[in-house]
């Protein structure tokens, strides 16, 4: 099995940490006052709000992805854990060596900057259990989402035009945002307490 991210992930707003299946009532409030916001770009979302019990199942079955190290969802809350403003995590599915971030935020937390919090976080953590890149997509049309990547400092790598492979079934172009552990490095050399911050 290969190395694991951290089960918590701390920033200076946020705790980042497995999902449970306890925190149904609180990933169903966050949701449901996000729909209209999250639809448009969230394919998941389309199909939502979920009945309590398959909740339940889908956060535990998040859980248990996780410990398996299959893929590794988190969900972003208040360091205090009362408050859920959002979810994250790391997937597998670019191949070896390759891990793509995908995130979103409550409606109401959002122009916050806590997307790009939570995505600097999940980029160390990749880095540190040796990931050679880490990727960001998003929709073309999604300037918000678009933002994160380009602030961390990721390449526009390239974008795909009517992207087959993109979630939902309407046609979209796909942003293509890459950071290679190579350049992580480097800056992380040159700016220690800005790739820390």
């Amino acid at each position: 099995m290969s190395p694991s991210p951290a089960a918590e992930l701390r920033t200076e707003r946020l705790l980042l940490r497995p999902w449970r299946r306890a925190d149904a009532p609180l990933f169903l409030e966050a949701v449901e006052a996000s729909l209209e916001h999250l639809r448009p770009w969230m394919p998941w979302a389309r199909a939502e709000p979920s009945p309590p019990d398959e909740l339940e199942r889908r956060l535990a079955g998040f859980g248990t992805a996780f410990a398996e190290g299959r893929e590794w969802l988190y969900g972003i809350f208040a360091p205090d854990a009362s408050h859920l403003l959002g979810g994250c995590g790391l997937h597998p599915r670019r191949g070896p060596g390759v891990l793509e971030i995908g995130y979103w935020i409550h409606a109401h937390h959002t122009r916050r900057g806590l997307a790009t919090e939570a995505a600097l976080a999940l980029t160390r953590a990749a880095f540190e259990i040796g990931i050679e890149r880490v990727e960001i997509r998003c929709d073309a049309r999604n300037t918000q989402s678009s933002g994160v990547p380009r602030r961390l400092g990721f390449e526009l790598a390239e974008t795909i035009r009517d992207d087959p492979d993109a979630p939902g079934s309407a046609p979209r172009h796909t942003l293509v945002f890459r950071l290679e552990r190579s350049e992580h490095e480097r800056r992380t050399a040159l700016h220690p307490r800005r790739a820390s911050s």
